[in-house]
């Protein structure tokens, strides 16, 4: 790895932990934090409004106003070449396989110690891959070995990534002006969107919606 120092975004909705990984970053004269994000939306505007693309994009991936999986896709859409680096308490297939069809570089658990962090963060950004050990090594063989197993498409698959978002935002409790306003579409827009989702799911009011939300992992950490 170049002399040079490598600039690191953060996006991570809890202020504790967003302001240690700070310290912890800061402390290695090798890295610099550039920038803060505290939700989805927030990440992916603070990113790409950067006059030097960061070097890497650590996300959290239960975030407010949109989850990191889709922050993480729509950076990468925009800035194939960026690495991103997620960090999270999950550590189910599902989660796993997502982030890195996604687009991300690593898997890093929220348990790690700081030594594991920062191991993780220099091997991102040496170009390699980093998947946490705590995670199993059945889900890191199945995946690197490309061994995924088929799995049958559900209602939740039929989502478009602009029908994720509403739904996201919509349990979150969001009227459907603000969430025009958070996405760049109008009212009529999101109210499409959300009449297509519930068609989707077969939910028939906001308080199913919010349940579905909530089992998806879609709301809180």
């Amino acid at each position: 790895m170049s002399s040079k120092i490598k600039k690191i975004v953060i996006a991570e909705d809890n202020t504790l932990l967003r302001e240690g990984l700070c310290l912890m970053i800061d402390s290695d004269p090798d890295l610099e934090v550039v920038a803060q994000a505290a939700d989805g939306l927030s990440a992916i505007d603070t990113t790409l409004s950067l006059k030097e693309p960061p070097d890497l994009v650590m996300m959290d991936l239960s975030m407010p106003k949109m989850d990191g999986v889709s922050a993480i896709k729509e950076i990468k859409r925009q800035r194939p070449d960026s690495r991103i680096m997620a960090l999270t308490i999950h550590d189910s297939d599902e989660f796993i396989l997502e982030c890195f069809d996604a687009g991300v570089s690593g898997y890093c658990l929220k348990d790690s110690s700081q030594d594991e962090l920062l191991k993780a963060i220099h091997v991102v950004l040496s170009g390699k891959i980093y998947i946490s050990p705590g995670i199993t090594g059945t889900v890191m063989d199945g995946f690197l070995d490309g061994r995924r197993k088929l799995k049958s498409k559900t209602a939740w698959d039929s989502l478009t990534q602009r029908e994720r978002e509403v739904l996201k935002l919509v349990a979150e409790g969001y009227t459907s002006k603000k969430v025009a306003g958070f996405l760049c579409i109008s009212p009529k827009t999101v109210e499409r969107h959300r009449s297509n989702i519930m068609n989707k799911l077969n939910l028939h009011n906001v308080s199913e919606l919010t349940s579905f939300a909530i089992e998806k992992n879609l709301i809180g950490n």
